[in-house]
């Protein structure tokens, strides 16, 4: 064999071995995703912004008076959810609205709770709108789950709609609740009842004037014509000014 066969032998043989050896370019196939560990994960960054604060009063099932632990005082309003009125001015008290309240009144006085927002963070009145946290337990879901609320869906804060559909669809096939009395629930609220006596009961005087405490714990009532009646939701109705003074309540300034 003449040195140039020889050396181009050689040079075939090492180019052939070097591709053989050079190792693959493609990357090896990334393992599936884990969705229940993304939503662990996103669970876990949701706690981290949650705010932090104690439950000083309950006004009625979906809202609370919370004081921070910054000192400030903020009323809440639960996201997602409506239970049914207990110091409504037109509507009075409605079915399982005592049973809502005693509830969120039992379970979170004096308790410290987690606030966790969705896109809007308050309501047209001015209060915080969150998902409340008691421990790992979210109450709004619980409120829900016992048929004592509704699920109530004002876009854009719907972060929990599927989970609380879902849990609402079982209390509605058991017949907790505000699903115990047929056609009560509309998309709307309640459907109020008529009372015994029809247009002799819609006859009588309305007890217009609105209690309402403060977050601070004031007491002030407000009546009609008053710059910010309209705008104050009561924690109580009076007919009368003396039977409104006589149970701690104020006027209002304005």
């Amino acid at each position: 064999m003449s040195k140039i066969q020889t050396a181009l032998f050689l040079a075939v043989f090492l180019l052939i071995s070097g591709c053989a050896a050079e190792p693959s370019s493609e990357n090896p196939a990334a393992p599936p995703a884990d969705p229940a560990e993304d939503q662990q994960k996103e669970e876990q960054l949701a706690a981290e912004d949650r705010l932090q604060g104690t439950v000083v009063y309950v006004v009625d099932g979906d809202t609370f008076d919370i004081q921070f632990t910054s000192g400030k005082k903020e009323r809440v309003r639960m996201t997602l959810i409506d239970t049914p009125e207990t110091k409504h001015p037109r509507l009075g008290v409605q079915p399982f609205g005592p049973e809502a309240s005693a509830y969120t009144k039992d379970l979170l006085t004096d308790k410290q709770v987690s606030l966790e927002m969705d896109v809007q963070e308050r309501d047209r009145y001015g209060r915080v709108l969150a998902y409340v946290w008691l421990d790992e337990e979210l109450v709004n879901e619980q409120l829900v789950a016992k048929g004592l609320a509704r699920v109530a869906v004002f876009p854009p804060n719907t972060k929990y709609v599927d989970r609380f559909e879902e849990v609402q669809q079982h209390a509605r096939e058991q017949r907790l609740g505000i699903w115990s009395v047929e056609d009560y629930v509309t998309d709307r609220g309640y459907r109020a009842e008529q009372p015994e006596g029809g247009d002799q009961a819609s006859s009588q005087p309305a007890c217009r004037i609105k209690g309402n405490i403060s977050g601070g714990g004031e007491k002030i009532y407000h009546m009609p014509g008053n710059q910010s009646y309209e705008a104050t939701k009561p924690e109580q109705m009076f007919c009368t000014k003396e039977e409104a003074e006589a149970a701690g309540f104020r006027a209002a300034k304005r």
